[in-house]
């Protein structure tokens, strides 16, 4: 089974508010099986002959061992119903990891190593500044539901897609076109900084790569954090959609919107560029990645690129 349509077949259960869990993967090390608890919540439950580590990952997701004669299940039960996709994005990841190995043992391994990685990542950040980088991309992103996604599809479902401010790997996912990783830079940057083996590692996905350079709040097409953040619940508020899965994003990035930094910070997007990430793409792959190596950090040479390259736009400073 691919990761999309274990993905899709596991929203669907969801769903048709069916309770109860199904067995997934047949072709695994471990008894992989997935569904919804009582209150409709995602379920996950891992069973297998060998004891699992137990592994305490966030008080978003509890993590219960038990041994039910000769077997031993340790389930995954998210608590939060607003994370619902970053959570089968982790079960995903921890599936696809543990799969290729051979024994009950080292699949448990692999599983150990993925809960610590997601663990990480589900930690919320303290309230503070971002930094300028940090902003740019935040900016780069909201500019895409606005303005790319949400011309496609209803701005509830671009929202509940944009998956990297909960610390997905990759920055969206949605069902009709798969996964895309955005990235902002400065109209000079030389390389696209990757930060980590995952980012890329989906088949098929996206690359989409935004100039957005700092400006001064005069120029044309000028914009920032807050007059994004106001357009987007607008947009939400208009059709009568809660803009609960908005806040919840910027609050696990730490922002605070009352500091006068994010209202005194201008960017313009100038060029957006889409590139298809296929095999030959030069990317550093997880799924490829020899045992032992857990984090993983490079660069990609802007030029060496061009071949992937399937879109070049051009932004007009009203049309944002």
């Amino acid at each position: 089974m691919t990761e999309r349509s274990f993905l899709t077949d596991w929203k669907a259960r969801l769903l048709a508010g069916q309770a109860g869990v199904v067995l997934v993967e047949v072709r695994h090390p471990l008894e992989i099986y997935v569904g919804a608890g009582d209150q409709g919540r995602p379920l996950a439950q891992i069973r297998s002959k060998v004891q699992p580590p137990l592994h305490e990952i966030s008080d978003l997701v509890l993590v219960e061992r038990r041994q039910q004669g000769d077997w031993w299940i340790l389930s995954l039960d998210l608590q939060d119903a607003r994370f619902t996709d970053v959570f089968l994005r982790l079960v995903t990841h921890l599936v696809s990891a543990s799969r290729r190995e051979t024994t009950a043992e080292s699949a448990w391994r692999s599983v150990s190593v993925v809960l610590s990685e997601w663990k990480r990542l589900l930690s919320v950040r303290p309230h503070g500044l971002l930094s300028l980088e940090e902003l740019r991309g935040l900016v780069g992103e909201l500019w895409l539901v606005l303005y790319r996604f949400s011309m496609a599809m209803p701005v509830d479902e671009v929202i509940a897609g944009w998956l990297g401010p909960l610390n997905a790997p990759q920055d969206f996912w949605y069902e009709s076109t798969g996964f895309y990783e955005a990235k902002s830079i400065g109209p000079s940057a030389p390389r696209i900084k990757i930060s980590s083996a995952h980012q890329l590692d989906e088949r098929g996905m996206t690359l989409l790569v935004l100039q957005v350079p700092q400006v001064v709040e005069s120029d044309a097409g000028a914009l920032n954090l807050i007059t994004l953040v106001e357009e987007v619940k607008t947009a939400l508020q208009s059709s009568n959609k809660a803009t609960d899965d908005l806040d919840v994003r910027l609050s696990r990035m730490g922002v605070d919107l009352d500091h006068p930094y994010y209202g005194n910070t201008w960017f313009r997007v100038t060029v957006v560029e889409t590139f298809q990430v296929s095999e030959d793409f030069p990317a550093i792959r997880h799924s490829a990645l020899p045992d032992g190596i857990e984090q993983v950090r490079y660069g990609l040479d802007r030029k060496s690129l061009n071949q992937f390259l399937v879109a070049t736009e051009r932004v007009s400073g009203d049309a944002s």
